[in-house]
């Protein structure tokens, strides 16, 4: 039977994960899909091991030198069978509904190319990233669908599928895909709820992306690549970007203005810390120093009650003791 999806899963170096991404898609109510795993010239040992394993099971798993997230995803999307195609990262995974909605809307409307939906972050981060309805405009500002979205095969071959030269290898290329297909005059679907999973990594290729010198290497590429649609937004492009630079700019400064307060408060209750902790050791000191009297008031106590004792016990004042006594009772009283 020939798949309504073909659902393509560049891996490198990621094996670790993988088979929570097949699990995912195996849980699918959806069941006309392929799994095309491409080994983009993975070295670890432990994802080596793991791809044998998926090919024990079944799946197919097209192995190739390295050669990026692009050109990985191209080779997947080029051996697929299925109308419909999903990039799946290795280290991502879908919710079991995703694939039957999206064939529904792509099914009911015919000038739609794309859809995508919400994702909710795991792994290093938490919480639920809401997307908006789809805009042109907002696309040409900044990229707001991620790669693992639903789109149909004939997309990809009008644009002519992702973008293998983008700088250095930095990324984008999804962003870049989008305002291709856009630029053809698709439409966006979104469908309002969570449909995938997408783990949050510190040293992922969005990390890389969001560093200052690649972002401004990155967008100069996709204006000028996109030029003509970014000409029809320009003036309004600008304007949003002006409006975006100043409220970044309050933004901040408000945040240096709470930073100070902070920092003065902080201040104030470092000195009475330290203030606190010279009075508590001289508290300290004084109390050692009154200890020590008091130990040595107590040793000299004792030694003026041992002599006391022993003089009350000795022969002479038990004598002095009897004196007096034959005094009282003779009646005899001092000069």
């Amino acid at each position: 039977m020939t798949p309504l999806f073909s659902v393509i899963l560049p891996c490198y170096n990621h094996g670790i994960y993988l088979q929570e991404a097949i699990a995912s898609l195996e849980q699918s109510q959806e069941t006309r899909w392929e799994a095309i795993i491409i080994n983009d010239g993975s070295t670890d040992g432990e994802t080596l091991a793991i791809f044998e394993e998926l090919r024990q099971r079944g799946y197919r798993v097209h192995d190739q030198a390295n050669g990026g997230l692009a050109y990985a995803r191209n080779v997947g999307i080029g051996l697929a069978q299925g109308e419909y195609i999903l990039p799946l990262d290795a280290d991502n995974k879908i919710r079991p509904h995703y694939l039957s909605h999206s064939a529904e809307v792509l099914a009911a409307r015919p000038e739609v190319g794309v859809v995508y939906g919400d994702m909710e972050f795991f792994g290093e981060q938490i919480g639920r990233w809401e997307l908006p309805e789809f805009s042109l405009y907002r696309l040409l500002l900044a990229n707001f669908i991620d790669a693992c979205s639903v789109f149909r095969k004939t997309v990809w071959a009008q644009v002519g599928g992702f973008d293998e030269n983008m700088p250095d290898r930095l990324g984008y290329e999804d962003w870049e895909f989008w305002l291709a297909v856009a630029g053809h005059g698709w439409q966006f679907a979104r469908i309002p709820a969570v449909v995938f999973d997408y783990r949050v990594r510190s040293d992922s290729m969005v990390a890389r992306c969001k560093q200052p010198e690649n972002q401004q290497k990155l967008v100069r590429y996709l204006c000028q690549k996109h030029q003509a649609l970014y000409a029809q937004f320009l003036p309004d492009v600008l304007a949003e970007k002006e409006f975006l630079w100043f409220r970044e700019q309050e933004r901040a400064e408000t945040l240096r203005q709470r930073l100070q307060v902070v920092e003065t408060r902080l201040e104030k209750l470092e000195r009475a810390f330290v203030q606190s902790e010279e009075e508590r050791a001289a508290a300290q000191l004084l109390g050692d120093r009154l200890q020590v009297e008091v130990t040595y008031t107590r040793a000299e106590a004792a030694q003026w009650r041992e002599q006391v004792r022993a003089m009350e016990s000795s022969k002479f004042w038990r004598l002095r003791r009897l004196w007096f006594w034959l005094k009282r009772r003779l009646g005899w009283r001092d000069p």
